[in-house]
């Protein structure tokens, strides 16, 4: 009966209930915006990672906290074969291998800059850099020296596929090396500094100008990225055990990347959350302050016929409800429709360091209404509260001389 009679009461006035819908309605749609793009940029930013770095990387705990000295982190090959021993019939490992870092000078008789060099084994099952290749083909282990270089790193030396570059080295024993390979492609990297210094090379290569037969890191790919911690820690566990004095850590770990855009965009989201909170409960409170105002006889009526006040205030913060519910499923709707609008509009943007501008995608399903909905339904029900208490508790006499 309560909410029979509160559905009536809110189509009384359909000016009134319609402002209050639109606001509710649009501050939802906005706020289902944000959680949508935050939602989508957090899987997207997810699934780079873990492309990029692995979903777990196995390797001394000095390089994971940047302590060591010169390369006594290298992994020798007898321990890469108990790692791998380790990894190969794990049913959640979808793919592994493992790489070699170094820094040094790459150039050639006119120019000479900085290079971050990376070998890996081409062809790898998890990142060979081959779908980044702008210019020129992948690397191949056709055991010639073979370098990948970053577009802008290639346009600061001048050099493009075909020609020859020199590129020297510190060794793992501390000499000097240097060793020339051939530029068979250019890569395009979404990070302004890291494409002006990039260079991939054949692990083989890697080793030789190094001098060792070590490795940096195994970097190990899983079908499902969300259990990395459970298993690098699976892994520790196991390499204590065979008393390999190495680490396992997630991709969360690997990176403060993650984590400090994380940490922004909830900041953002929560103050999103706080204004739409706000815009809604305040423009409620007045609508519906108008509202009873002008039914303080009709109170004062149904109060002399025997309704009394909790029943009074329970009618009107039933239409408060009833206005938060229609309020926040029309702005579900129309976050929605926009939201699958704009995920088809093919709409870029370009993130802070980026190079190339990414297509603005907001995720639409079920979990991204929540948040939004419930601001509608709380702050409406908040907003309610007041007005309703305040025309509830106001008595017979007064409420039918009210004018």
């Amino acid at each position: 009966m309560f909410l029979k009679i509160a559905a009536r009461n809110v189509l009384r006035n359909k000016r009134r209930t319609a402002f209050s819908l639109g606001v509710t309605a649009l501050g939802v749609a906005i706020l289902y915006f944000v959680v949508g793009f935050i939602t989508e940029s957090f899987e997207s930013i997810k699934i780079n990672l873990a492309q990029e770095i692995g979903a777990v990387q196995i390797a001394d705990a000095k390089l994971f906290d940047n302590k060591t000295e010169r390369y006594e982190y290298l992994i020798p090959p007898q321990t890469l074969e108990q790692i791998l021993a380790l990894l190969q019939d794990d049913p959640r490992v979808t793919g592994y291998t493992w790489t070699l870092g170094f820094a040094g000078l790459i150039g050639n008789e006119k120019n000479s800059t900085l290079v971050v060099g990376r070998g890996l084994v081409p062809g790898n099952p998890i990142e060979d850099y081959s779908r980044v290749v702008v210019d020129g083909r992948p690397l191949t282990n056709d055991g010639t020296p073979q370098i990948l270089v970053g577009r802008r790193l290639a346009e600061k030396l001048n050099v493009r596929p075909g020609d020859i570059i020199n590129v020297a080295s510190g060794t793992a024993s501390g000499a000097f090396n240097a060793a020339s390979a051939t530029i068979v492609g250019t890569i395009r990297y979404n990070n302004i500094t890291q494409e002006g210094q990039i260079g991939i090379v054949n692990l083989e290569f890697a080793q030789n100008l190094l001098r060792t037969q070590g490795v940096e890191r195994v970097i190990v790919q899983l079908k499902d990225i969300d259990q990395a911690e459970a298993f690098a820690q699976e892994i520790r566990a196991r390499l204590a055990a065979l008393k390999i004095p190495l680490d396992a850590r997630p991709w969360q770990k690997l990176t403060t990347f993650y984590d400090s855009i994380r940490a922004f965009w909830g900041v953002f989201a929560a103050f999103t959350t706080m204004g739409v909170f706000v815009l809604v409960f305040f423009s409620v409170l007045e609508v519906l302050t108008m509202s009873f105002l002008e039914r303080t006889r009709e109170v004062g009526t149904i109060r002399a016929i025997g309704t009394n006040r909790s029943q009074v205030f329970r009618l009107f913060v039933t239409e408060g409800a009833i206005l938060g519910v229609l309020g926040g499923l029309l702005g579900v709707a129309l976050g929605t429709v926009l939201g699958l609008w704009l995920n088809n509009a093919s709409i870029q943007w370009l993130p802070p360091g980026a190079l190339d501008p990414a297509p603005v995608q907001i995720a639409v399903n079920l979990s991204v209404a929540v948040v939004p909905f419930l601001t509608a339904l709380i702050s409406t029900f908040l907003g309610t509260l007041y007005p309703a208490w305040q025309t509830a508790r106001k008595n017979i006499v007064e409420a039918l001389s009210y004018v």
